[in-house]
């Protein structure tokens, strides 16, 4: 095991095979093909992102370095707001109950520091978000599918400092169900500071957490509705400026426009807008936007250790 709150760097030039297609991989293959070139600076992508999601990105760009040696099995991202540039990262079941702290260079590669969580158990952490406590504090939740028979249970935990701290500590665990059968869980998010979890079904079903969670008793979100065309959901994810709504399977990226009142229904009972093959045959299982570099970059790792970054393109004259 690596020394908690120590800082590592690394990655691996990964090797590609060719997409397999489906109706919207089609339209997509061959932008998912110029994607798969090293990013060499984030400045363009800052630029075009400032704006805020405007029109549909045109590829995506994997980086020359995937995650640190030590990061494999990503499954889960979440960016954070009260320590800009550092992003969240959970590992799945097989794996310590850890926390790793990321901060990407201009080039796409990563750093890593490891803090142990004390008070929780990994045994099937599947996704991480980050919401805002009523006392104000930043914290995160960490969300274990149950796919592997254990009970299903939401971790909170206060955010640490990626920088200083060597130790998370979670000061609540919740326990949940879904209101109408068993689905196995990859995808989670925060919209409007409440918990959404996205099933890995097709279509992919979306579920709110409508009251404070609940350490007694079990919690049950509420049915809000589909994401069209979305199968085999791996990550979810609002814009910061919520605009769009992105989805990504192991290897496609489906993006979800706001109607205008800027709720989550909004996005729901629809299909995508734009659809985009990023990680031909890759697993791609945490993901999540950077504000860091603008509103609408994305950032992507699969369990291989391969990172992807996607952002707008320029807005339409």
């Amino acid at each position: 095991m690596m020394e908690a709150g120590t800082a590592h760097t690394g990655g691996r030039r990964p090797t590609l095979k060719p997409p397999v297609c489906s109706r919207w991989r089609r339209r997509a293959v061959l932008a998912g093909l110029m994607a798969l070139t090293p990013v060499t600076t984030g400045a363009d992508d800052a630029a075009r992102a400032a704006g805020g999601c405007q029109a549909a990105p045109s590829g995506a760009a994997r980086t020359t370095e995937g995650l640190p040696r030590e990061s494999g099995e990503a499954s889960g991202f979440a960016s954070s707001q009260k320590y800009p540039g550092a992003v969240w990262m959970i590992r799945d079941s097989g794996h310590p109950n850890e926390l790793y702290a990321l901060r990407f260079n201009p080039d796409g590669a990563a750093t890593s520091r490891i803090l142990p969580v004390a008070g929780a158990d990994n045994r099937d952490w599947e996704d991480v978000t980050r919401f805002d406590r009523p006392d104000g504090v930043s914290a995160l939740w960490i969300v274990e599918s149950g796919q592997s028979g254990s009970n299903r249970t939401i971790y909170e935990v206060p955010e640490p400092d990626p920088d200083k701290d060597v130790v998370a500590r979670a000061t609540a665990r919740y326990a949940y169900a879904y209101p109408d059968t068993k689905y196995n869980t990859e995808a989670a998010f925060t919209y409007d500071n409440k918990l959404v979890l996205v099933s890995k079904s097709f279509p992919a079903r979306v579920y709110r957490f409508d009251k404070p969670l609940s350490t007694s008793g079990v919690n049950v979100p509420t049915l809000v509705g589909e994401l069209s065309d979305s199968r085999g959901v791996s990550v979810a994810k609002p814009s910061p400026d919520h605009r769009w709504l992105a989805t990504a399977t192991h290897d496609t990226l489906f993006l979800y426009k706001n109607r205008g009142s800027g709720s989550l229904e909004d996005f729901l009972d629809r299909e995508p807008f734009h659809a985009m093959v990023f990680a031909p045959d890759d697993n791609v299982e945490a993901g999540d936007f950077a504000p860091a570099f603008g509103d609408c970059l994305m950032l992507f790792a699969s369990e291989t250790r391969n990172t992807y970054r996607i952002s707008s393109g320029p807005a339409s004259p």
